[in-house]
């Protein structure tokens, strides 16, 4: 008998339950995924869009005034090397690979003191750019990611 009184009101609640999830707008939208295609203003030839100023890109890997070429690369949100030589008193090419797809990251180069002597653009990955640096006194010194400021790498210029 007592279930046969709830009978109307457990309609009445479906009714209304079906009412508020019938609406002309959709609760949820759908985003794509983000395309593989580069994006134009992100192309390395392309300003930096943060307005800070930053070293252009060259067009083609090649070896600074002093012919070296220093390698750094990225993923996983942290670089692939903790260490890294580099020639003192001699500028050198920096080859920086992004390899984590659509996640920014930069290279800031910083004496031991950690001012900056040196700072690439911030540029998603998966993709490779090269940048003439400039000659880093003998000693120490550190490549960051200013995105991800744990992103170190210990930088021996000798």
């Amino acid at each position: 008998m007592r279930l046969a009184r709830l009978g109307p009101a457990i309609l009445l609640v479906a009714a209304l339950s079906l009412a508020a999830c019938t609406t002309s707008e959709p609760g949820w939208t759908y985003a794509a995924p983000p395309s593989e295609t580069p994006i134009p203003s992100l192309d390395a030839s392309a300003p930096a869009p943060s307005g800070e100023a930053s070293a252009p890109a060259s067009a083609a890997p090649s070896a600074g005034a002093g012919g070296t070429v220093v390698q750094v690369s990225a993923s996983a949100i942290k670089f692939d090397q903790s260490t890294l030589d580099v020639p003192a008193d001699t500028p050198f090419t920096l080859e920086f690979a992004n390899n984590d797809s659509g996640i920014p990251h930069d290279v800031d180069i910083r004496d031991s003191g950690g001012t900056s002597l040196f700072k690439t653009e911030i540029f998603p990955g998966v993709e490779t750019r090269s940048y003439d640096a400039p000659a880093l006194p003998a000693g120490a010194a550190q490549f960051v990611c200013t995105v991800h400021p744990t992103m170190i790498v210990d930088v021996t210029a000798g």
